[in-house]
């Protein structure tokens, strides 16, 4: 989010979550990293929606937990893939705080397994969510996952993604569109919920991101 109009509009069309950007992110370059000041006036104009600060979660956990309690944040997300120190983990957790483990990638070749075996490894992980982008390197992902995998049995498969949310709470990112945004809710039942990155420009390829207007006729499309 980048505007408290943004933030109000994408509640109304049933986002629960709202990320806000208040470290770059290394992905993009279009201006959507925003202050503390804009972040928690968008968190006074919201009725139902959480914001979810996006930090660098390897920095001061006092700071951390300052930006969570002005924004009356339930979690924090990591702007990259890291495994959040055990300091920081136990302050927020003694908060009140969760994490939601963003930058995770899954390729067309990866091994279910591997997927979140850096994390899983770590004692005391505090994850509320892993958050996933899913075969970022084609830009039908979804298209390629349901039609073309089947046909290699090593691939990374539909089941493969479902069995891995029954196991963890999984956010997943696809190439959304209101055309195939319903049928990929119903393949996916266990699926905690839907990632709509926005953005107007990606500074490297294999990125999926939809701009605001794109996201809204998806989420109008989801909602029926």
């Amino acid at each position: 989010m980048r505007s408290v109009e943004e933030a109000v509009t994408l509640e109304k069309l049933g986002a629960d979550l709202l990320g806000i950007d208040l470290t770059p992110d290394p992905r993009f370059d279009d201006g959507r990293t925003i202050s503390l000041e804009q972040a928690t006036a968008m968190d006074g104009a919201l009725a139902r929606a959480t914001l979810v600060p996006v930090l660098d979660l390897a920095g001061d956990p006092d700071r951390i937990l300052r930006i969570a309690h002005a924004t009356h944040s339930r979690m924090v997300q990591s702007a990259r893939r890291m495994v959040a120190p055990a300091d920081v983990r136990a302050r927020l957790n003694d908060a009140g705080v969760g994490i939601v483990y963003g930058g995770i990638e899954i390729a067309h070749d990866d091994d279910p397994s591997w997927v979140l075996s850096d994390y899983l490894d770590e004692p005391g992980l505090e994850a509320s969510f892993f958050q996933a982008d899913v075969l970022p390197e084609y830009r039908d992902s979804w298209t390629f996952l349901r039609d073309r995998a089947p046909e290699y049995e090593e691939e990374f498969q539909i089941a493969d993604l479902d069995e891995l949310a029954g196991r963890h709470p999984l956010l997943v990112g696809f190439d959304f569109t209101p055309r195939n945004v319903r049928e990929i809710v119903g393949a996916l039942p266990r699926v905690r919920g839907l990632v709509f990155t926005l953005a107007e420009r990606a500074g490297r390829s294999g990125v999926h991101f939809r701009s605001y207007p794109e996201t809204l006729a998806t989420l109008q499309a989801l909602r029926g």
